[in-house]
């Protein structure tokens, strides 16, 4: 039984202006050490730190680098705790004159956060009595009447759910597209299912992720990476994964949530070796004209595009010929390297009778790493510069993540490029 994951990060909410400033006053808090935080992406960057002054007065200044930031912000107060509030252009205040940092603050001048506050109470409020349902649902599965009864209210808490997500889809604030993110971290889009329904919750999530999601609002919402792992298990089939997450990247509006989110990407498909995925978006980020400097991993992914299945194989440092060449690009201690390796080793005599040479090159920096995990290898070329994911082999190929397996033909051409033995059609 999946029981209902409720995620409450908000523990009070507030607004910002155009004037890139929040008055904010604690007087119980005077020569407390205070600091702000903005998410971006899986980054929480520190703005602003200082001390309180004598009077409990205090200005909050987004840097100009982040003028035009709309999102959660982190204000933490020594070991007080955090209160987190929403910065989305308008003018505001927060106060508060309990001795208890974040008890009966009052936000001012922020239609935003009054929505927030309002509607966040009411999503509370529902995802507590469903998750009572679906755990007394399955406690009392064998009690007919009893049942029939829970499934009577959870009947009227789905219409009270499909009529609270209809009020925030029809919502520009912030706050409503954050909190149409909790609830698709709460398995749910616009609907609810019961526990049984798993089919249907799965098309649900797949419909929010292509149709609803909004990048923009992740990227600043402290959430991102939970959200994006959350479609891993959604799509099994990882072109579909590759399509939809082409279709968050045509919707975003900025630049810099582009480009993080484009690079994020290709490590996840690099990781997992979801090269139907990445065979998607490597072409669509090219022909996008919205990446003219790649840097990092979006470099070597365009670098990769260069020698995909049918291009010429480039030249190996030290290697005067690559006819009929398994390459493995591997990094010691790397886990499935050593389960890829393994295979490798297990299977090298099948590979030998095929005439299949194998080029192990390693990403190691350390001599003595390099030499101690490779020692036992049975093929005899073996090579490392030292140079990590800066050498000359890993640049020329767009190595960006291991294990990574290029095989070869007798014509020097690339056949496929793979992150697992079986998917070489080698062994069985």
């Amino acid at each position: 039984m999946r029981y209902l994951f409720i995620l409450f990060l908000i523990a009070g909410h507030v607004s910002f202006a155009q004037t890139q400033t929040v008055e904010l006053y604690f007087p119980h808090f005077a020569g407390s050490e205070y600091s702000f935080h903005l998410n971006k992406g899986t980054r929480n960057d520190t703005v602003q730190t200082g001390v309180i002054g004598p009077t409990g007065r205090l200005d909050f200044s987004l840097p100009e680098a982040d003028k035009d930031y709309t999102g959660l912000v982190h204000f933490s107060l020594g070991q007080q705790g955090t209160l987190n509030f929403i910065l989305n252009g308008e003018r505001l205040s927060i106060s508060n004159k309990e001795a208890k940092f974040t008890e009966n603050i009052v936000f001012t001048n922020s239609p935003e956060n009054d929505f927030f506050r309002q509607q966040l109470r009411k999503q509370q409020g529902l995802y507590r009595k469903i998750d009572a349902i679906y755990r007394c649902q399955d406690a009392y599965a064998d009690d007919p009447t009893l049942y029939t009864v829970l499934g009577k209210e959870f009947t009227r808490l789905q219409g009270l759910y499909g009529s609270a997500q209809a009020e925030l889809a029809a919502s520009d604030f912030y706050a409503a597209h954050y909190l149409r993110l909790i609830g698709f971290l709460n398995g749910f889009g616009s609907k609810l299912y019961p526990p049984e329904s798993a089919a249907e919750r799965v098309q649900e999530g797949m419909r929010f992720i292509n149709d609803d999601l909004d990048m923009d609002v992740l990227y600043s919402s402290g959430i991102w990476n939970h959200v994006i792992s959350s479609t891993f298990e959604l799509f099994s089939d990882k072109k579909m994964f590759g399509e939809a997450m082409i279709n968050n990247l045509k919707r975003i509006r900025s630049q810099e949530v582009f480009e993080v989110l484009a690079n994020d990407l290709i490590t996840i498909c690099e990781q997992y070796g979801w090269m139907d995925a990445e065979n998607l978006l490597i072409p669509y980020l090219l022909s996008s004209g919205r990446v003219t400097n790649p840097q990092g991993k979006l470099y070597f992914a365009f670098e990769m595009d260069r020698i995909k299945a049918g291009s010429k194989a480039l030249p190996i440092e030290g290697q005067s010929s690559l006819s009929n060449v398994l390459l493995m690009f591997y990094e010691s201690g790397c886990g499935n390297c050593i389960i890829q390796l393994g295979e490798l080793k297990k299977n090298y005599t099948k590979l030998q009778e095929k005439n299949i040479r194998v080029i192990a090159i390693s990403a190691d920096t350390d001599q003595n790493v390099f030499e101690y995990h490779s020692k036992d290898f049975p093929w005899t070329d073996k090579l490392c510069d030292l140079k990590g994911f800066d050498g000359q082999n890993f640049r020329n190929y767009g190595v960006v993540a291991t294990p990574t397996m290029f095989l070869i033909d007798a014509e020097e051409v690339i056949a496929g490029r793979y992150a697992r033995l079986t998917e070489t059609g080698l062994i069985d």
